[in-house]
């Protein structure tokens, strides 16, 4: 008799094995996280905090549908007065308040609950479903897994009167599964979850949710900085198809394996884009930005501060002009002509 009935009733596959692709992708993962890591607590952790999350509204949100890009988003989130009837901005704003809620859950002790859950997708459909009882309680309904954006269904899922016994053997397999890799335990959780499709709308951002809540429960604070939606978001065919080969293949490595994947791309991405915060914060300090100009004077012999503004382009002209005023009253460069017209070289 299998150890999960109501999973394996419904054909829903909760077993997976350590493939060398799976391996290879964790140990991605594992590669990004001292980089990572090496911000919190520093300053440009809160500019990667806030970066990540409106990546995280902005994505989770476009895989159901939304229209709102990241301007948008940051728009929507800062406006205190809103079309509480348009449907984009609404999914946005409950969608920043479920991470918040969120990651308050994370510093909890006490273990997560069928409730928390429930929780969470009430959070994200305030005020979208019409039937006020689908808000944060188990579905009633008939749904189907359907692709927001084609309407194209993708699978069948479990009637109402089967919940309950799913959700049951999803949170034993939980508590089986308490030793497994962070990483994969949440990917499992995240597939066999949007299979079961507990509720009648949300299922996807609420797993999600899910998926990022079980990481910060179990250390992984890497989560906070990786919005692995964006991967996602872009690759969602590849999100789809590797649920529905889940059941052909009775396993789970399909979507596991593309999960893992999603957040090595995206924490690599995060790297890439400190990097580039780095470097523009450098760039704003003095001394940084003075080496630049001396070293644009020993490669031209004539320069504008056009020319300066070309390697300093997210330095103010203002600025700029300041720094070469400055280099040239302590006779390292040399000025001649007008201020419009103005040139500078190095101090022989």
């Amino acid at each position: 008799m299998s150890k999960y009935p109501a999973l394996s009733q419904h054909k829903i596959p909760y077993k997976f094995e350590y493939t060398n692709k799976l391996v290879k992708l964790l140990m991605r993962i594992s590669k990004t996280k001292p980089y990572i890591e090496e911000y919190l607590g520093q300053p440009l952790e809160v500019q990667l905090l806030r970066q990540a999350k409106i990546l995280a509204i902005t994505y989770s949100n476009q895989i159901e549908g939304n229209k709102l890009e990241e301007r948008g988003v940051t728009r929507a989130l800062g406006d205190k007065k809103f079309d509480p009837e348009n449907k984009d901005i609404l999914e946005v704003r409950n969608y920043s308040d479920a991470i918040e809620y969120v990651e308050d859950l994370a510093l909890e002790k006490s273990k997560l609950k069928i409730r928390d859950v429930c929780d969470i997708q009430k959070l994200i459909t305030k005020d979208l479903l019409s039937d006020k009882k689908q808000w944060g309680n188990i579905r009633t309904i008939k749904v189907d897994i359907v692709d927001a954006n084609t309407g194209q269904k993708i699978d069948d899922v479990p009637e109402p009167h089967f919940l309950n016994e799913l959700l049951t053997d999803l949170w034993k397999w939980l508590e089986d599964n308490s030793d497994l890799d962070p990483f994969v335990k949440a990917f499992a959780f995240h597939y066999i979850a949007v299979a079961i499709h507990p509720f009648a709308d949300g299922n996807g951002r609420t797993m999600r949710l899910m998926q990022h809540l079980l990481l910060l429960k179990n250390g992984e604070q890497i989560a906070r900085f990786v919005p692995s939606e964006t991967a996602i978001m872009k690759t969602r065919d590849r999100y789809y198809s590797s649920i529905r080969q889940c059941k052909t293949l009775g396993s789970m490595n399909p979507i596991i394996e593309y999960l893992a994947e999603c957040f090595a791309v995206s924490a690599e991405q995060v790297i890439e884009s400190s990097k580039k915060l780095v470097k523009k914060s450098l760039d704003r300090k003095p001394k940084a930005r003075k080496e630049k100009i001396l070293s644009l004077s020993k490669q031209k012999k004539q320069f504008s501060i056009q020319d300066v503004l070309k390697i300093l382009p997210d330095v103010p002209r203002r600025t700029v002009e300041r720094d070469l005023e400055n280099l040239v009253n302590e006779k390292k460069i040399k000025a001649k002509g007008d201020k419009r017209a103005r040139v500078y070289g190095m101090k022989l």
